[in-house]
């Protein structure tokens, strides 16, 4: 939409440079400034915040209250420092700081309608970010409390112009962006995020400034925090404003698509809002009014509710096919597998008719990336999942298990049988070399492929293996005949061989004992995974004083992964413990723990969680997960250092 005129009523360097726009207090800018250094001192932080008694005993308060939940009182700023991690703290400030911006304004404003729908959003905002894990929820809830601060800024600077468009839209304000921009040619998009660069705010608020409006959030690594916040204000929108069946279709529909959201999740939502905005509006000293209850609100949409449920319902089977599919190759992935297997395998022992597993891992890949590019590394993919399945047909099921590995699940089919699918595989790929005509970068000749197949089954009277233990005894022949030379076939038993080391493994497996994750004498190898500067330096620290042990830190939960993948490399090996943090980004804690249990190789490693938020629910999720124990930080926090001589006393009598 165009401003009314060509030249704006009110401009951006107007309103940056106008004597009367509210600033930061200067702890707050102080603490911005001081904690862009990723070495600073716990020790300065704690008396910055102290130098200003009042705002210290408003974080205490709040640390302390039912917002947070802690099991014991928080006796001091340097201690809610360590339990809730500075991210955390630096936003309380941020958020009572908020306040101060007012001061100094027409007393003649009523700023009720604001402040509730600041806080109603910030809260709506943070609890969703708790409920889908998204770390540093705090800091989601920072952003949300200034992401229109923008308002603010445009009140002062020229109360007279903007305070009749702040008022037009009072019961609708998703109408408020589009009438700025009309009547100002300017919006408090604009003015917030260039007064929260000014401030040198973090970029994750500054960020959530500039898109709390955008309902298809930019796709980088901001992506999700946008989406709180937007979910925050959505869900606002939904209680404030009159009709609000229009407003609570569109969050509805943002929610189930964004985070996969039923009517239950959205009515714990709504009930946490109605719960907790009140004391969070006693905690900024501001009078919000009611706050209508969850049933009130889905009572005045159910109607609409209903269609958008069943049309959220096809989306989601939809997504759910989606899931198991492969989306470059078309063939089942490898969740699909996972399920498939151990369906087949229980199968199998009940049926007792053989079963056999089989691996083909293309050879020298990399090779094809390296030299052609990845487009026609896809394509080889591609022409080899089409080959493996025309190769096996309706005698068993094709998955794309990574990479270039797929796997082929053959019922009723022993070792022999299995092998010959195998050559069958080796042969169709090998003797037709791949026409990859029209493929940016890939050579104008047909390009000859080979793949190395291992093959592993079961038939009755063998000891029954588990699902994973088939699959892994697969793999271990697909390396036997990597090392025999490659575009070869190899049985598990009869090629790979039995060693002494393979029975052993088994044993252990079967025990829940992996032989791979006990120290062997050497050095402890320990991942830590934790963002929060402050408790991975002392969690590190600590560790490394103990005899033998070394430690790797991540403090991405997609940089803890790649680390795992790395692992695999010739020459390197697995960690013998992982600690990690639930609330980190990229992947969250419990992602990263299902990831690696979802993994043959990483099954065994300990798993440690550390939190400084948990609770029963917490803590069942992560054993449910494949988490070996959990502890709160809060409680090792006390006693850092025998709590870390324990572990790894606890892992020594273990080996």
């Amino acid at each position: 939409m165009q401003p009314s005129q060509d030249k704006p009523k009110i401009s951006l360097d107007q309103v940056l440079s106008h004597g009367s726009v509210p600033t930061l207090p200067v702890v707050a800018l102080q603490l911005l400034e001081m904690t862009s250094n990723p070495d600073v001192a716990l020790k300065e932080i704690s008396e910055l915040i102290q130098s200003d008694p009042g705002l210290a005993s408003k974080v205490l308060k709040t640390v302390n209250s039912s917002f947070y939940g802690l099991p014991k009182p928080c006796p001091s700023i340097e201690r809610a420092i360590v339990i809730l991690g500075l991210k955390a703290i630096k936003s309380l400030v941020l958020g009572f700081s908020m306040v101060n911006l007012t001061k100094g304004m027409d007393d003649s404003l009523d700023l009720s309608d604001f402040w509730k729908h600041t806080i109603l959003a910030a809260v709506g905002a943070r609890q969703i970010a708790q409920t889908i894990g998204m770390p540093e929820p705090d800091e989601v809830f920072a952003a949300a409390l200034m992401q229109d601060i923008g308002v603010l800024a445009m009140l002062a600077v020229n109360t007279e112009l903007y305070a009749p468009v702040l008022a037009e839209t009072a019961n609708t304000h998703s109408k408020l962006l589009d009438l700025e921009r009309e009547q100002l040619g300017i919006d408090h998009i604009q003015v917030g995020a260039a007064m929260a660069e000014k401030w040198r705010m973090p970029m994750p608020i500054v960020f959530g400034i500039r898109h709390h409006h955008d309902k298809a959030p930019p796709q980088d690594e901001n992506e999700t925090l946008i989406k709180c916040i937007v979910a925050g204000e959505l869900a606002t929108n939904a209680i404030t404003e009159h009709p609000a069946e229009q407003a609570f279709t569109v969050f509805h529909s943002a929610v189930s698509e964004w985070f996969g959201q039923d009517e239950q999740d959205i009515e714990a939502l709504f009930n946490h809002i109605h719960q907790s905005s009140g004391e969070v509006a006693k905690l900024l000293d501001q009078q919000i009014g009611e706050v209508p209850s969850a049933q009130e609100l889905m009572n005045r949409a159910s109607e609409r509710l209903f269609e958008t449920q069943l049309q959220t319902q096809r989306e989601a089977d939809q997504a759910k096919h989606d899931a198991m599919t492969d989306g470059l190759t078309g063939v089942p992935n490898r969740a699909h597998y996972d399920q498939v297997i151990v369906d087949a395998l229980a199968d199998a022992f009940s049926n007792q008719q053989p079963i056999a597993v089989l691996f083909s891992d293309a050879d020298k890949f990399k090779f094809v990336n390296d030299t052609y590019g990845h487009p026609c590394g896809d394509a080889v993919l591609v022409e080899l999942a089409k080959r493996v399945s025309e190769t096996v047909g309706e005698r068993g099921t094709v998955c794309r298990y990574g990479g270039e590995e797929f796997v082929v699940v053959l019922p009723g089919l022993d070792t022999q049988a299995g092998a010959a699918v195998g050559e069958e595989i080796r042969k169709n790929i090998a003797d037709t070399p791949f026409d990859m005509a029209g493929v940016a970068g890939a050579p104008d000749e047909p390009l000859p492929r080979t793949v190395s197949v291992g093959v592993a089954s079961w038939k009755p009277g063998d000891e029954q293996p588990t699902a994973e233990q088939l699959t892994q005894r697969a793999d271990k022949a697909v390396y036997t005949a990597k090392e025999s030379g490659r575009n070869n076939v190899k049985s598990w038993g009869v090629d790979a061989g039995r060693r002494a080391s393979d029975r052993r493994a088994d044993e252990a497996a079967a025990l829940g004992i992996s032989l791979d994750a006990v120290p062997s004498g050497g050095r402890t190898q320990i991942l830590l995974i934790e963002d929060d500067p402050l408790a991975a330096r002392l969690i590190q620290s600590m560790l490394e004083k103990q005899p033998g042990v070394s430690v790797e830190l991540k403090t991405d939960g997609r940089a803890a992964v790649e680390y795992m993948r790395d692992c695999q490399a010739p020459g390197r090996s697995n960690p013998d413990l992982i600690i990690s943090d639930i609330n980190i980004p990229g992947y969250n804690g419990l992602q990263i723990i299902r990831a690696l249990r979802s993994n043959v190789k990483f099954q065994q490693i300990p798993i440690v969680v550390v939190t400084a938020t948990l609770d029963d629910a917490i803590g069942q999720s992560c054993l449910d997960a494949g988490a070996n124990s959990i502890y709160n930080k809060l409680e090792i926090s006390a006693d850092l250092k025998n709590w870390c001589s324990e572990l790894i006393r606890s892992m020594s009598t273990a080996a």
